[in-house]
């Protein structure tokens, strides 16, 4: 049986009804839980369940476009990047995982984009995430 199928056994409708917050919560706990095990593909559908449900939730998409990336989906990834930053204020991190999938899709140059804009929004006191964007720069130049 399927983690899916569990929720439904649990009376958790993954179609059909709009989710109540409980339910959000139930299942993004779920969605964040098979993210860490290492279960992309069903974090993935779940994170897009509660997205169809609350397209405006920032964290949602932020699990989607890292699972996304995970699976080496880069495209898919992007797009959901993409939105994070729009819904999300342009944080740093969003733009660097951005870089990272246009890196690995070879697209040197809209990785070096994104990486000036992760460094473009990037505080005072970020030293771990600016010394990984001067990283990724340095591989970027490198390719």
């Amino acid at each position: 049986m399927s983690f899916v199928d569990s929720l439904k056994e649990l009376g958790l409708e993954l179609e059909g009804k709009p989710l109540t917050l409980a339910e959000r919560k139930t299942i993004y706990i779920s969605a964040y839980g098979m993210y860490e095990v290492g279960d992309y593909t069903h974090a993935a559908q779940l994170f897009t369940q509660l997205i169809l449900n609350e397209p405006y939730e920032v964290s949602y998409w932020n699990g989607l476009a890292a699972a996304r990336q995970m699976l080496k989906e880069y495209q898919a990834a992007l797009h959901a990047w993409s939105i994070v930053c729009l819904l999300g204020g342009h944080q740093p991190i969003s733009h660097f995982h951005a870089a990272e999938c246009y890196l690995s899709m070879g697209e040197l140059k809209d990785a070096a984009k994104a990486l000036e804009c992760a460094q473009f929004h990037l505080k005072e006191n970020s030293g771990i995430l600016a010394q990984r964007i001067e990283e990724l720069k340095k591989a970027v130049s490198n390719a």
